[in-house]
C-alpha cells in the first residue's frame, strides 16, 4: 500500500520539476539579452576598463579670458602663428536630432568655418526614416553659406549584414565629403576637423581654444555626459569627440580612439536627448545598438517612455555601462540637476522653446506622450520612407516591402 502511495507522489513531484525547469528554461530564452546584460554589466568592474584615453590635460577656462601665448602654455602647447591659415570643419552624421543640430551650430558659429553633415533615409538597421535635416533646411537658414551636405541613400540589411558594417559605410562617407571639401583649400591651409556624433557638442570656447593653439595632431574631448536632459548628470565620462589636424593620406573620419589625451569638461553630451516621443522610438529602433530590445516591444510603449524619461532610467532597462563599482550605483539612481549654469548660451536663450532640455522640463513632453499611439506612428514613419524617389534607393522594390512589412508586424 505504501508503495503504491508513494508513486503517484513521485510521478507529481516529476511532473513539478519539469514544469519548473519547463517554465526555467522558457524564462531564461525569452530573457536572454536582459539575464546577458545583467552578468556582463554587473561584473564588468572586475574583468573590464575604459578604453578611453589615457591622459586628460587639465582646461583652463575663465569668461573673457583672451587665447594667447600664456593660456596656449597653461595646457603645455605653443599658440599657432599664422591662424589665418586654419581652417575649422564640423563633421556629423545627421539622424533625428534637429533640436541639439540647432543648439550645436549657434553655439560653434563663430568658430567653426563650415558645418558638414551627412543624411540617410535609412537608418543603421536598415529601417526607412525620414532626411529630418532636408526636409527642415529653413530652419538652418542663417548657416546655409556654411553647410556641406551631402545624401546617403539607405537600404534594408542584406540577410547577416551588421548594422555596424552599415555605420561603418557612412562614416566613409564622411571620409570621403572631408576629403573632397579639403582638397579644395587653397595650398598651405590647415584643416582642423570636430569629430563626433551630433549629440556630443564641444564647447565654443574649447574650440576656439585648439583653434589658437598646437595641441599636436588629434585630441579627445572630455564632456559632461548627460541623459534624457540637461536634468540627469551622468559625469566626465564621454571621451569619443575629438578634434584632429587632418592629414589627406591617413586621417579618416572616426569615432574611435586615436590619441591617449584627452582635454578635460570641454562640452556636453546629451544622449537622447529628444522632443517627442516618436523621436525616442526611431533612436530605439534606428541605431547599431537597436539588439537591445530583444523583442520587447513593451518597451516602445509611449507611457512607459516618458516614465522612464522622468524618472532618470535606462530606456532599456538595462544596467548602467560602468567600469567600478562606485561609478555603476551612482548611475544606477541619478539625481536630477537643478542648476543650468554652463550649458550652451544659446540654450538658455531659447529657454522657452528648448523647456524640455532643461532642468523640471521633463513632463513638457508628456502631452506628446499621450497622444503618440505606436501604431499610428510607425505607419506614417513608414510612410515618409516610401514617398522617397526611386533612385534614393539601393536594393530591390521586394527586399524593402519585406522590411517595412516585418516593421509594422513588429509593433
Amino acid at each position: 500500500m505504501a508503495t503504491l502511495l508513494r508513486r503517484p507522489r513521485s510521478a507529481i513531484i516529476l511532473v513539478v520539476a519539469a514544469v519548473v525547469v519547463t517554465a526555467a528554461l522558457y524564462g531564461i530564452i525569452q530573457n536572454q539579452y536582459q539575464l546577458k546584460n545583467l552578468l556582463s554589466y554587473s561584473t564588468r568592474p572586475l574583468w573590464d576598463k575604459n578604453a578611453g584615453p589615457s591622459e586628460i590635460i587639465p582646461h583652463f577656462y575663465g569668461e573673457g579670458l583672451p587665447v594667447d601665448e600664456h593660456t596656449c602654455k597653461l595646457h603645455g602647447w605653443t599658440i599657432r602663428r599664422k591662424l589665418e591659415n586654419v581652417k575649422v570643419l564640423d563633421a556629423v552624421l545627421m539622424s533625428n536630432e534637429l533640436d541639439l543640430l540647432e543648439i550645436r551650430m549657434n553655439e560653434l558659429d563663430n568658430v567653426v568655418d563650415y558645418f558638414l553633415i551627412v543624411e540617410s533615409n535609412g537608418t543603421f538597421t536598415g529601417l526607412p526614416k525620414e532626411t529630418f535635416f532636408a526636409n527642415n533646411q529653413d530652419r538652418f537658414a542663417k548657416f546655409q553659406h556654411k553647410i556641406v551636405y551631402s545624401f546617403l541613400p539607405g537600404y534594408a540589411l542584406h540577410p547577416g549584414q551588421s548594422p555596424w558594417s552599415v555605420e561603418a559605410h557612412t562614416r566613409n562617407t564622411m571620409t570621403v565629403l572631408i576629403q573632397k571639401h579639403i582638397a579644395g583649400f587653397p595650398p598651405g591651409t590647415e584643416s582642423m576637423v570636430v569629430m563626433s556624433d551630433l549629440d556630443e557638442i564641444p564647447a565654443r570656447h574649447t574650440v576656439n581654444l585648439l583653434k589658437h593653439c598646437d595641441f599636436g595632431t588629434a585630441l579627445h574631448l572630455q564632456l559632461r555626459d548627460f541623459l534624457y536632459s540637461f536634468e540627469w548628470y551622468i559625469g566626465l565620462t564621454s571621451w569619443r569627440a575629438s578634434v584632429q589636424m587632418w592629414d589627406q593620406g591617413q586621417s579618416y573620419y572616426r569615432h574611435s580612439k586615436s590619441s591617449e589625451l584627452a582635454l578635460a569638461d570641454s562640452g556636453w553630451h546629451c544622449s537622447y536627448c529628444f522632443r517627442t516621443i516618436p523621436e525616442y522610438i526611431i533612436k530605439m529602433k534606428g541605431f547599431s545598438h537597436a539588439d537591445r530590445i530583444a523583442g520587447r516591444v513593451n518597451l516602445l510603449d509611449p507611457k512607459r517612455i516618458q516614465d522612464t524619461i522622468c524618472r532618470g532610467k535606462d530606456i532599456f532597462g538595462m544596467l548602467p555601462e560602468a567600469y567600478s563599482y562606485v561609478d555603476l550605483l551612482s548611475q544606477m539612481s541619478l539625481r536630477p540637476l537643478k542648476s543650468a549654469v554652463g550649458l550652451p548660451r544659446y540654450l538658455i536663450e531659447k529657454s522657452e522653446f528648448f523647456r524640455f532640455l532643461l532642468p523640471g522640463g521633463c513632463l513638457s513632453r508628456k502631452t506628446y506622450a499621450s497622444q503618440v499611439k505606436l501604431r499610428d506612428y510607425t505607419l506614417h514613419f513608414v510612410k515618409s520612407f516610401e514617398v522617397s524617389p526611386p533612385s534614393a534607393i539601393h536594393n530591390t522594390p521586394q527586399r524593402y516591402r519585406a522590411q517595412l512589412a516585418q516593421y509594422r508586424h513588429c509593433v
